[in-house]
């Protein structure tokens, strides 16, 4: 009887192992473009490589990613940067309840895609960014996170509570770790204190181009870039980075 019992806790066990590493190893969406370097859990990712429920996905200092989940929810990450992709639960096959995002340096992009707005988190070190149907561009410094809406509505809540709506097409708000810094504004001419655009957003300035689906019209929000711009098909130079454009070299 005691061996007999030994084996069904052994089995259960061993079931519920199994279950959970396959649960989190559920598979939320795929890289659909990659430039130079560009890692996940089990090494470096490709285009249509599969991203996981609980992957840490990093960035070489010239790496860039553009992954498309299976909401269509867009996501882009810029050189440097390191994200979680924390939690995620599904409503049917291609909509979520919940995906959420711990971001903990870096650039990235985000675009809404078809799930509720309210199942959209991401968190990083400064606050908590709430997504209402939106296209946003933030950033994630060593002591400040910035972030830039694009289209839609979000809302920043900062470490300390307080939290700041993002509701017009260039609106920005920052926080540090005590909290956000003043009220949500549009961008200075230089972002992000001490922080070229070109690196605090890449995607927004055009430094980084983006594969069509990626990109959102309506300018660079007053900012400009003063390297040369990259494209992210070939990692060469592509001219200038300036503020002038039309919208097809722009974000």
């Amino acid at each position: 009887m005691i061996q007999s019992t030994k084996f069904i806790l052994a089995a259960l066990a061993l079931h519920m192992m199994l279950s959970a590493n396959a649960f989190a190893a559920e598979e939320i969406g795929k890289a659909v473009a990659i430039t130079v370097s560009v890692s996940g859990d089990g090494g470096p990712l490709r285009v249509s490589s599969p991203i996981h429920r609980d992957e840490r996905i990093r960035t070489s200092s010239s790496g860039t990613g553009q992954f498309l989940f299976r909401d269509g929810t867009k996501l882009a990450v810029g050189p440097n940067s390191s994200l979680v992709l924390d939690r995620s639960v599904f409503v049917g096959s291609s909509a979520f309840k919940t995906l959420s995002l711990k971001a903990t340096r870096g650039t990235f992009r985000w675009i809404s895609g078809k799930s509720g707005s309210a199942a959209y988190k991401i968190s990083t070190p400064f606050g908590t960014l709430g997504i209402r149907g939106t296209a946003v561009d933030f950033y994630i410094g060593a002591g400040t996170a910035s972030v830039i809406i694009l289209e839609g509505r979000a809302v920043f809540c900062g470490n300390n509570g307080v939290c700041k709506p993002l509701t017009r097409g260039c609106d920005m708000v920052t926080a540090n770790r005590n909290g956000v810094i003043g009220e949500s504004r549009k961008p200075a001419k230089t972002a992000v204190a001490g922080v070229g655009n070109d690196v605090s957003f890449p995607f927004l300035v055009g430094t980084r181009k983006l594969s069509q689906p990626f990109r959102v019209g309506g300018g660079k929000c007053g900012l400009s870039a003063t390297v040369r711009v990259i494209d992210e098909k070939t990692g060469g130079g592509g001219g200038g980075g300036g503020s002038g454009g039309s919208n097809d070299n722009g974000p």
